[in-house]
């Protein structure tokens, strides 16, 4: 799935820019299918974004869309850095959302990317999937201690009152076999408490290896919908080559 999309939800209309990537530098987590689209190649990686962006830069421009949303598989931060010099053209001015592990995250880290993209707002995702330490670290296989959540938290406090444009938000994971509708309206109600913006993704099951999918009560997709800034569902339809998909929107991918 390399490529733009265009997509109207909760957060209103906005861009999706799939980058190529390299490798996760953590790569243990139990459930991550985007092994599948990262290189070791940086002249590959380079030239596939380049042409990515091309497009993107295209599609913000012809649609005037105010937000732009971009991923690569791993950490924002583990992208070559002409890629992200390239990302300017599509950030500047316009809010910009980005994924990182937590340990990118800090205050220096945040002031060099936003003097370097200079977005009206910057969104930074992370990944803490549950609240419950024992969920994410010993069955999801995250890595990241419950001490990391109370720093950017603390973090968090500390940029909002410095009044930087930046918000940092984390997703939810459901839809697992394995993790209990309790503990992620647990988690939810927690991270909302301590963070900017809670995004609750819908596992899908990719690989052999990956765990099980479980059905989704609708008490828990009422309780998803009602409280989190968007609940991600998947299903993206997506063709090469840049079509357009019916009402102007469009997907595509190099």
């Amino acid at each position: 799935m390399i490529g733009v999309l265009v997509e109207e939800d909760k957060l209103g209309k906005r861009a999706v820019v799939i980058l190529k990537g390299f490798p996760c530098s953590w790569g243990k987590c139990i459930f991550c299918p985007f092994i599948i689209e990262q290189s070791c190649r940086t002249s590959e990686i380079i030239t596939t974004n380049s042409a990515v962006i091309k497009q993107a830069i295209e599609v913000v421009n012809r649609q005037q869309i105010d937000r732009v949303a971009v991923f690569n598989g791993s950490s924002f931060h583990e992208l070559p850095f002409v890629s992200i010099d390239e990302l300017t053209s599509v950030s500047e001015g316009r809010i910009f959302e980005i994924e990182e592990r937590s340990e990118f995250v800090n205050r220096r880290s945040v002031v060099s990317l936003l003097k370097l993209l200079r977005p009206r707002k910057l969104i930074i995702r992370i990944g803490f999937e549950n609240y419950y330490e024992s969920v994410r670290n010993d069955y999801l296989r995250k890595g990241i201690p419950q001490s990391e959540i109370l720093r950017i938290a603390e973090l968090r406090r500390m940029l909002s009152e410095e009044g930087l444009p930046v918000e940092l938000w984390t997703y939810v994971l459901f839809g697992m076999e394995g993790i209990s509708e309790e503990s992620v309206k647990y988690s939810v109600i927690k991270f909302k408490e301590i963070l900017d913006g809670v995004i609750a993704v819908k596992y899908h099951r990719y690989l052999p290896n990956h765990p099980e999918e479980s059905s989704v009560s609708k008490d828990l997709a009422e309780f998803l919908e009602r409280e989190c800034n968007l609940v991600d569902w998947g299903g993206e339809e997506w063709v090469f080559g840049g079509e357009e998909r019916e009402g102007g929107e469009e997907k595509g991918s190099v």
